[in-house]
């Protein structure tokens, strides 16, 4: 019996480390949106698994270094004299 694409796909992953999921639970959303941005990735930009891995852990620590930081003051600029 052949296996749907989607199972493919999400064994590839997970056994290249791109995702980590135990062997049948289910998805949250947030694998699938990791996984929509691998398939961009590959399809769209045709980059190999490993350039995707290194993408994927620099877009992970961006995402981490922003929700670690608070908020910026806004900052009013007056410009005189002119």
């Amino acid at each position: 019996m052949r296996e749907p694409a989607g199972g493919r796909e999400l064994r590839t992953y997970r056994t290249r480390g791109l995702i980590v999921l135990s062997e049948g639970a289910t998805p949250t959303a947030e694998d699938l949106r990791r996984m929509r941005r691998i398939r961009r990735l590959r399809r769209d930009l045709g980059l190999p698994y490993e350039s995707i891995d290194v993408v994927l852990r620099l877009l992970d620590r961006l995402e981490t270094e922003q929700h670690a930081r608070p908020p910026r003051p806004a900052v009013r600029i007056t410009v005189i004299g002119r």
